[in-house]
């Protein structure tokens, strides 16, 4: 089967759209667990967004007493909800998503119990508590079921390219600027060449490509620190033009946004783990 594409904002909204799941690694379960024996939400309200705000208002951050979500498609809570083990998202290697799950935007209000506060207020606890929290809201609300899989599928390969790296390592006395704070301490600031990305790391680098590109992109670079950078979109060529044709880059435009950074991709073929949604309904009113 295969799945119509996710809502494709900009890299940056989807940046900020996923953000949550970018730094849940580490803290899976078993798609196939049943999540309600962990932490659950106190009070969970949702409601089917049908506004005409745009991305522009789209959301979906913790709070100090929950989770809440503006304007998003049930798509993003998944890959909030379930990270694959090995890091990163979950972005085009979900398989059997039901349509309205990637087009419908939802409200969705998650308060937790005053027991569960200083807990989630703890950074060290809240990416392990929203992701159990979360898989059990999919199971009561959306009555979801799903496992997960391995499949050889064409990759790319985030890598360094000769002459090395051209990255600014954050350094850990300096201010951030401000920004779009996530929740793993990373900063997305918009800018009109494209987002600027402070005390980011490689492995959500490399999920962020993968659902701008055609393949799923591997963090492959060794990187395991902290960075500033920008990804510039490349202008496109002119249109029309007797050799235009010849022009045509049948790439996609990630290439040449990590080429400024030192970086390059490399086609392979890999094991990729797909998340598989097996039943999911649309949710049961409050």
């Amino acid at each position: 089967m295969t799945n119509p594409p996710l809502v494709r904002p900009t890299l940056l909204s989807l940046l900020l759209s996923i953000a949550v799941g970018a730094v849940a690694a580490g803290a899976q379960q078993d798609a196939s667990a049943p999540a309600a024996q962990g932490k659950t939400f106190d009070v969970v309200s949702i409601r089917q967004n049908v506004s005409q705000a745009g991305q522009k208002s789209l959301k979906l951050s913790p709070t100090p007493d929950g989770f809440h979500v503006t304007g998003m498609p049930v798509a993003i809570i998944l890959m909030t909800a379930y990270t694959p083990t090995s890091g990163g998202m979950f972005m085009n290697n979900m398989d059997n998503v039901p349509d309205w799950a990637r087009r419908d935007r939802y409200d969705i209000d998650a308060r937790i119990s005053d027991a569960d506060r200083a807990a989630w207020n703890d950074a060290k606890n809240q990416p392990a508590m929203l992701q159990q929290m979360l898989q059990a809201m999919l199971a009561d609300r959306f009555k979801l079921v799903a496992h997960r899989t391995m499949k050889e599928v064409p990759t790319y390969d985030l890598v360094v390219a000769k002459g090395g790296p051209r990255l600014t390592e954050t350094k850990p006395d300096d201010p951030l600027p401000a920004g779009h704070v996530l929740p793993d301490g990373g900063i997305v600031v918009p800018g009109q060449d494209g987002p600027h990305l402070f005390n980011f790391t490689m492995s959500t680098l490399a999920s962020a490509l993968s659902e701008n590109g055609d393949r799923p992109v591997h963090d492959k670079t060794g990187l395991t620190g902290r960075y500033d950078l920008a990804l510039h979109t490349p202008a496109p060529a002119p249109a029309g033009g007797a050799d235009s044709a010849s022009q045509a880059d049948p790439r996609p435009l990630i290439f040449d946004m990590v080429k400024p950074l030192g970086l390059e991709l490399k086609p392979a073929t890999e094991q990729v783990e797909f998340l598989v949604i097996d039943h999911m309904e649309k949710p049961t009113a409050n």
